[in-house]
């Protein structure tokens, strides 16, 4: 059965997690961190804003993001924009988000030709924070086609969830040096269910799965 680290409350949970971010920062001279959208990151955001941590050499990454512009209300960014970095002391050469371009192709390229520059080769996130929809889709990996995807950055779709999506690639994920997962506790029965290892986000290996309990 996966382990679940479950804590008090959802503040208790994100206090670790800024922990782990204030540690991973301490012995790196570059940290690379890769959030994900949805509503479960938003305590975290808030009160990392509001965090002693030095972001001078922290670069921010999107997991996935809505085909759409980024002033729009339902991107990722957007969200992490207003509750975090545009609160914090952060340059904006170390933000790198999903571009909106001309087409989704396109912004797919730009995006993996970001990634390109800053890794200078293999992409390996030092931290990557995912979560999990009730479908058992991670990222905006939503298929089991879009699973076995080789490129980087992928392209994905889903009938169950609007918009054409631009998502880091399963390699890219498993590549990731930390895998944290950060679910709400409606989520435990979709991990904790027999069904799981079928689901997209049971192809995440060897993650930490971090909950609480209200």
């Amino acid at each position: 059965m996966t382990s679940i680290k479950t804590f008090e409350s959802e503040v208790s949970m994100v206090i670790k997690v800024i922990d782990i971010i204030k540690f991973e920062s301490q012995k790196k001279r570059k940290l690379s961190i890769a959030f994900s959208g949805g509503k479960t990151p938003i305590t975290l955001f808030k009160l990392l804003a509001v965090s002693d941590i030095s972001w001078k050499n922290i670069n921010i990454f999107l997991v996935d993001e809505r085909w759409v512009p980024l002033n729009d209300p339902s991107s990722n960014y957007y969200m992490i924009n207003m509750f975090l970095l545009e609160k914090i002391n952060i340059s904006n050469k170390n933000i790198h988000p999903i571009p909106y371009l001309s087409s989704i192709e396109e912004s797919k390229e730009e995006y993996k030709d970001d990634l390109s520059r800053y890794f200078k080769g293999d992409i390996i996130f030092d931290i990557i924070f995912l979560g999990i929809g009730s479908d058992g889709h991670t990222a905006s990996i939503f298929e089991k086609n879009e699973v076995n995807l080789v490129e980087d950055v992928i392209i994905t779709s889903s009938k169950r969830h609007p918009y054409k999506r631009i998502s880091l690639g399963m390699n890219v994920i498993n590549n990731s040096k930390k895998k944290i997962f950060l679910i709400g506790p409606e989520k435990i029965p979709v991990i904790e269910s027999s069904s799981f290892k079928k689901l997209p986000a049971s192809n995440v290996v060897n993650p930490e799965f971090l909950s609480y309990i209200k």
